[in-house]
């Protein structure tokens, strides 16, 4: 078993069996003879001891391992004065683990309590210390177990973790799509950087993690596509310098897309304050849950160097027909196109949508080739994943945030190796309830498409053909006439012109008719006044005809420019023209200012339903939408008048249908000011749900047809890791190996685990409209995976990581140190989230 399980007894499973790291020697000396022994104060919540004797022979290597005999664990390896018992920190563990924002402070204030005794910092130093070398225990016999049943490949973790995505077998029916994968950014889980005057004192990097990827290959990408698309807000570091990816080069439905991403951010100008180190992470995962790779943002925001560097491992991990879901993915295709990954990309035909919430903020021509709901192949799957994933890991923000970066990442691979254990847990209920949708969506929705298409008298065919015209139409939506720049800045200049003109003539009738007053008091304050008015006339007369000469020698050069020998007039038909160009020009930039609006609001109504959004941001989201709905009105009503001054007059909007606007393609059908498609019939409300209801059933075949496909992977799976488990079990406790506890404690929660799908497995098979084949399947390429190393063999040595581990911790002197309590902690991370999100 692990450090500090709990046999079947209710005794304490001695250390010494479990993570000795060598077989116990026949000829072990008697732990009576030659023993010395000592006084440690100890912790315990179970017993409330103050005290334990320890017995240490003489020749023993270290006090950290008589310790460990006696069921307590100390930070110092050397010179122990407050260790903590097993069973106390497998508590604090499971406690972490199931919830990640509790704190070692509330924590040592309940083991205060216990005892009755007031709480000291020196205590929760001890506490933290111990905990943190018992987590790195934890995960080196975890590492060994893993090394024990062969699963310690280069990347095995992400090659194999999710058995429904990766456990291939022979025959299986074809798939558009092998894996989808989704990835993305996330800022809570910032650290604050160092002051210049501070040196950190711990320097330790955790470097050997299956989720992390190094800074050195991320950067390796930092300079594929030179100014190429980031997400999110910049940053600027300490010298002020941007340090940001430029999204100027996108173009385009891709350059309209990142836009109204954007849009949801407070303003696009927005900074953060370089006051952190890592301003969050991007991370990866399977459609199932499961992580795949986790990457420090350093400094920066979304760079593409992050979802470059997610590729790099797709492609050399994963293999063919991959499908990544990114906010940005009709744009971050490109990139990678462009990239040094672009041929090998093409080659293993990889390919990018959006996320289906993200999606609905995208232009609607690249919805109609991005969106999952558009997507051959995608099935029902939203690729959302990472946003849930981020919602429950924020929980880990304020025990990170001030944390090293050694102890940042483990504790963040602590967190995010439970969640893995949790969702494969979680699979059968995920492969249960999609089938059981689709079975829905298919039976239901079929009758409803069926009596659709026979009372609107439409067949397949036309969907086909209008779904034709339709991208057809929106592709060249965007496309706007090329005009004479000249001769859009010669008519602004004459209306300017025009209205300059009764300006002029009105300053000098007022200066002509100017007469100051006569028969006054002739007193010195009559006459500054009569000064100060005569002073006034001549500016305003001045001032009307410099303004006048002004855009009147601009109107000449334009003419010369032009080669005009006859000034343009109202009734000119160039005039007409231009004119009706540039009312459309309006008419698009306010169109596009209300949808950028609209957008922003759809965000925040979002955000403000988001799990664990906090009272305060709630109420500052309620707020800013109050302030949103006006801005928007101040927004319809420009458009309105816009809209009025085309020709044919466009429809105008009221305040309650916009309010109403959902998905942003209804703004795209307003864009068309050269046709009117209200008698197109693919624009008309009724056949376009019935296309849209097409789309729904195609993604719930493709739905079952890949969970047909993952059901009987998983059972595979989990009948030949059965046979592994019983080979290696066997093989340990035949040569007496002390590795045998541990892998036979991993192996019975495996199993247990399994044996729970199976149940869903099972449910699955039973369920009417099940299409697929029952029972388990050969894995493509081998049969059973056995380790690659005979697993009589010994083990690593353990004891030395248990000697060696705390010489970090060795002074337990009581300091109150430099750690935040959690109140004052509490108060500086609202500080510092405010600081961060200031504009500069």
């Amino acid at each position: 078993m692990y450090p500090g399980a709990i046999g079947d007894d209710g005794e304490h499973i001695e250390a010494e069996d479990e993570i000795a790291g060598a077989q116990i020697p026949p000829d072990a000396p008697d732990i009576e003879a030659e023993t010395l022994q000592y006084t440690v104060n100890v912790f315990c919540l179970f017993s409330c001891e103050t005290e334990l004797t320890v017995t240490r022979l003489r020749d023993s290597i270290s006090p950290a391992l008589d310790l460990m005999r006696h069921g307590f664990l100390a930070k110092s390896p050397s010179k122990p004065t407050i260790a903590i018992s097993l069973k106390t920190l497998e508590l604090l563990y499971r406690l972490r683990q199931r919830k990640a924002s509790y704190s070692i402070e509330a924590f040592t204030k309940v083991l205060c309590d216990y005892y009755q005794m007031p709480y000291r910092r020196h205590l929760r130093e001890a506490v933290g210390d111990t905990f943190e070398l018992y987590l790195r225990i934890i995960r080196r016999v975890e590492q060994v177990v893993h090394t024990t049943l062969g699963w310690d490949g280069a990347d095995w973790r992400p090659k194999n973790a999710c058995r429904a995505c990766c456990y291939v077998l022979e025959n299986e029916p074809p798939l558009r799509f092998s894996r989808l994968y989704a990835m993305d950014g996330n800022n809570s889980l910032k650290r604050m950087a160092t002051t210049a005057d501070r040196t950190a004192a711990d320097t330790r990097v955790l470097d050997d993690s299956t989720y992390f990827l190094s800074r050195q290959f991320v950067d390796s990408y930092a300079k594929e596509v030179q100014g190429r698309d980031v997400k999110g807000p910049a940053v600027r570091n300490r010298g002020g310098e941007d340090i940001s990816d430029d999204e100027g080069n996108a173009e385009g439905p891709s350059r309209i897309c990142v836009d109204n991403w954007k849009s949801a951010a407070k303003e696009e100008t927005k900074r953060m304050w370089s006051i952190f180190d890592e301003s969050g992470i991007f991370a990866s995962a399977c459609r199932h849950s499961l992580i795949l790779w986790i990457m420090d943002m350093v400094k920066s925001g979304e760079l593409a160097k992050y979802p470059l560097a997610t590729v790099a491992k797709v492609l050399e991990n994963i293999g063919q027909d991959t499908l990544g879901g990114y906010d940005i993915g009709c744009a971050f295709l490109s990139t990678v196109q462009r990239s040094s990954l672009g041929p090998t990309f093409q080659e293993k035909n990889g390919h990018f949508c959006v996320c289906a919430f993200h999606g609905y903020s995208h232009c609607h021509t690249c919805q109609m080739q991005f969106h999952p709901n558009n997507l051959a192949g995608a099935g029902l799957e939203d690729l959302e994943t990472m946003e849930r994933i981020f919602s429950a890991s924020n929980q880990l923000a304020s025990v990170t945030r001030y944390a090293s970066p050694y102890r940042r990442r483990l504790f963040m691979e602590a967190y995010f190796r439970q969640w893995d254990e949790d969702k494969t847990l979680n699979i059968g209920t995920f492969i249960l309830n999609n089938y059981r949708q689709a079975l829905e969506i298919l039976q239901h929705d079929g009758e409803v498409l069926r009596e659709a298409m026979e009372s609107l008298g439409i067949t397949f065919a036309d969907m086909d053909r209008w779904e034709h015209e339709e991208l057809s139409f929106f592709a060249r939506l965007g496309d706007e006439d090329d005009y004479d720049i000249h001769a859009v800045v010669y008519v602004e200049l004459l209306q300017e012109l025009r209205d300059l003109e009764p300006k002029r003539s009105q300053a000098n009738t007022r200066f002509l008719h100017y007469t100051p007053s006569v028969g006054g008091s002739g007193t010195s304050a009559s006459y500054c006044k009569d000064l100060a008015a005569t002073r006034r006339v001549e500016n305003e007369r001045r001032h009307a005809n410099e303004q006048y000469e002004r855009v009147s020698l601009e109107v000449c050069a334009l003419e010369v420019e032009m080669g005009l020998t006859v000034r343009w007039t109202p009734l000119t038909p160039q005039y007409m023209a231009t004119l009706k160009y540039i009312k459309e020009r309006k008419y698009h930039r306010t169109l596009g200012k209300l949808q950028k609006l609209v957008t922003q609001r759809l965000f925040e109504l979002h955000k403000l339903n988001v799990a664990q959004t906090g009272y305060k941001m709630r109420t500052h989201i309620a707020k800013s939408l109050q302030t949103r709905c006006k801005t928007i009105q101040r927004a319809v009503k420009a458009y309105n008048a816009a809209a009025a001054m085309l020709n044919p007059p466009r429809p105008a909007l009221d305040w309650s249908r916009v309010a109403s606007f959902s998905f942003l393609e209804e703004f795209t059908l307003l864009q068309d000011t050269r046709n009117d498609i209200r008698d197109k019939e693919w624009s008309k409300p009724a056949i376009r749900e019935a296309m849209k209801l097409r789309h729904r059933l195609a993604r719930a075949q493709e739905e079952l047809d890949r969970l047909n496909v993952e059901v009987r992977r998983l059972h595979t799976a989990i009948r030949d890791e059965t046979l592994l488990f019983d080979s290696v079990l066997t093989r340990l406790e035949r040569h007496n190996n002390a590795l045998f506890g541990a892998t036979s404690e991993f192996i019975t929660r495996r199993k247990r685990i399994n044996n729970y799908l199976l149940i869903h497995i099972q449910q699955v098979y039973t369920l009417d409209g099940f299409t697929g084949t029952q029972g388990p399947g050969t894995r493509l390429g081998g049969v059973v995976p056995l380790p690659a190393r005979e697993a009589g063999g010994q083990p690593e040595d353990l004891d030395g990581l248990i000697v060696m581990a705390g010489n970090a911790f060795e002074d337990d002197n009581d300091s109150d140190g430099d750690v935040l309590e959690d109140e004052e902690q509490e108060n500086m991370d609202g500080l510092v989230q405010f600081l961060s999100e200031l504009a500069l």
